[in-house]
């Protein structure tokens, strides 16, 4: 009676084993490759960085292994004013492991010294900091040296077996949870096991390990994404293979019997000793090339020496073309790659955010100029508007891609998206943090809730250029090709009424201080404040002589800045009072003011600058 209870207790666990393992997603192990350091002379001063590269391939087509993307690496490094290459001590590179969110760094050296090339790696565990291991191999070459990355990489693959669960038994073959996905191939082996009797210290009594009680071995025959299905090679008749066993990657290494052995020690001698020779006549290749080097060298150092006399110049011109009449830069931020499209200034008033046409997301330091970090953005299109959230914490995009991504500025990943009908026109977010406005290209504009993630519709007249939402989140206004701003309940989209005053297409809205007070700008080169409890005209601000395109508004309503193509106005936003002028001379694509009214932030094509005002 008791054998029969434990065969059902047993075949109870064994299902449960199995449907958790079916569930399961094989994570792949995060791995680092710095470059090598190259110690020694080397005709090529890269191979370091080369073997660095043949590492990364070998590991990524094992197919078990995450390595991070070398640019990422390299941000990290320099962030971190850590050396981009060199044998890291443990404590260094569990520390990058840990910035770079990995398991596992890999580092070494490639030497060469008496016509032999040495290449030794260490593997080092970020958790612990401790060395998982080393090894060491040699060569007469480098071109031997990717045969030997070959080599040392299959002996680090070793220290990662793969481990996985029986998920089906069938009469002849057993499937197992463990496919394509986790570098599973044709022809692998893997042991079956279960596990045993804990091992503990016959004195302190602590489980040193898991007895594993070895049940067979399987043969890889077909591979799917998430599972593979096996022969079996070996097991006992009486004791079969179940559903629910463990399964780990067996590396199984072929012995040589002497007679071989000796046999290959010979051809190995022979190859060496020919690679002597051919080293012997690379040598003199090497000195003459060497010494066509230095000529070189000479030559390009005369070249850079004009170069950098030619950059302080530009430099110097730049600095002069960032000035605006009646201000001078603050801050002039280094020459960008890509065309500016979107700006947004931090709540904080320390930080900026720029997206260019390359779909690259750039925070940086509003103080020094330098950049903070790099967000991917979006891969397939431009950003065209971004947006703070009231903390500073997070950051909302908008790229040509049609999507909307909020991003987790302190995990440096996207949080959620979105995906929208059109390409977004315009972004602003409530002070509460929870809801998003969204203009579009179309006829369309979205109120986006962050917390339930949902993304209502708002119908519009005609396409909308700019929106805005009330600080206490209440009234979402839109405005565009229609001439007319139309105010909307942003709880329930119901629309409440039409604002009538702008000739011309409107270019922008903001609310000035509280949910009272909105200010427009548009094509009719008027700048209009609107009472939204009257729905009525506050202000009419005359001034600019071309249509306005840009509006930036402190914090707390008292200053407005309004900028049209060559001319920026500073306005009392309360009072409507014109406070100063400011020419621009190249004009101004991009436009935004710390919420403190202090600092202004302008941006035009590849150039970015930042004005304090008075």
């Amino acid at each position: 009676m008791m054998t029969i209870v434990r065969i059902l207790l047993l075949s109870l666990l064994l299902m449960s084993w199995t449907a958790l393992c079916g569930a399961a997603d094989y994570h792949k192990t995060k791995v680092a490759v710095l470059d090598f350091q190259q110690q020694g002379s080397f005709s090529n001063q890269d191979v370091g960085k080369i073997v660095a590269e043949w590492f990364t391939t070998s590991l990524v087509e094992a197919g078990r292994f995450e390595v991070i993307e070398r640019r990422l690496m390299q941000q990290i490094l320099q962030e971190q004013k850590m050396g981009s290459s060199g044998l890291l001590d443990p404590a260094s590179a569990s520390r990058l492991g840990k910035l770079l969110g990995v398991k596992t760094v890999v580092t070494g050296t490639v030497q060469n010294y008496e016509r032999t090339y040495e290449l030794n790696v260490r593997l080092i565990n970020v958790e612990t900091g401790a060395i998982i291991t080393a090894d060491r191999v040699r060569a007469g070459s480098t071109t031997s040296l990717n045969d030997l990355v070959a080599k040392i990489s299959a002996r680090i693959i070793r220290h990662f077996p793969l481990d996985g669960y029986v998920v089906k038994r069938d009469t002849d073959r057993v499937m197992i949870d463990l496919g394509r996905q986790a570098g599973v191939r044709p022809g692998m082996q893997f042991s079956v096991y279960v596990e045993g009797e804990p091992v503990r210290h016959p004195k302190t009594g602590e489980v040193l390990s898991i007895e594993r009680v070895p049940k067979g071995l399987l043969k890889i025959d077909s591979v799917w994404d998430k599972t593979a299905l096996a022969s079996v090679l070996k097991e006992n008749p009486s004791d079969p293979i179940l559903a629910g066993y463990q399964v780990r990657s067996s590396q199984s290494e072929e012995v040589l019997n002497p007679i071989e052995a000796a046999k290959l020690r010979e051809e190995e001698r022979k190859r060496e000793e020919a690679e002597r020779k051919a080293q012997a006549k690379r040598d003199k290749e090497a000195r003459e090339y060497q010494e066509k080097l230095e000529k070189e060298a000479r030559e390009r150092e005369e070249e850079r020496l004009e170069a950098l006399e030619e950059q302080r110049k530009r430099e110097a011109e730049r600095l002069a073309e960032a000035a605006i009449s009646g201000l001078t830069p603050s801050t002039v931020f280094p020459a960008l790659r890509e065309d500016l499209l979107s700006l947004a200034v931090s709540p904080t008033n320390n930080q900026i955010a720029t997206g260019d046409d390359d779909g690259q997301i750039v925070i940086w330091d509003l103080a020094t100029g330098g950049q903070v970090m790099t967000l991917p953005g979006h891969l397939k299109g431009a950003v065209v508007a971004l947006e703070f959230s009231p903390d500073g914490r997070q950051l909302i995009s908008a790229g040509k891609d049609k999507r909307v991504v909020l991003w987790d500025l302190a995990r440096r990943q996207q949080q959620a998206s979105i995906e929208l009908k059109d390409v977004a026109s315009d972004l602003h977010l409530v002070q509460s943090g929870r809801l998003v406005a969204i203009g579009s290209k179309g006829k369309e504009s979205w109120l986006w809730d962050l917390k339930t993630n949902r993304l209502r519709t708002v119908k519009n007249p005609d396409d909308v250029l700019a929106v805005a939402i009330s600080p206490d989140g209440r009234v979402l206004a839109t405005a565009g090709q229609a001439k007319q701003i139309v105010l909307w309940d942003a709880a329930s989209g119901r629309q409440l009424k039409g604002l009538s005053g702008h000739s011309g297409d409107v270019r922008a809205l903001a609310f000035v201080g509280s949910s009272r007070y909105l200010v427009s700008a548009g094509e009719d080169k008027l700048v209009l404040i609107w009472d939204l409890q009257r729905a009525t005209q506050h202000q009419i601000l005359r001034g600019h002589a071309d249509e306005v395109i840009h509006l930036a508004v402190s914090a707390n309503g008292k200053r407005l800045v309004s900028g049209a193509e060559k001319m920026l106005i500073a306005w009392d936003g309360l009072q409507g009072r014109e406070l100063r002028r400011y020419r621009l001379e190249k004009g101004a694509d991009l436009l935004a003011m710390t919420p403190d009214g202090r600092t202004l932030v302008v941006g035009r094509g590849k150039q970015l600058s930042a004005y304090r005002l008075e």
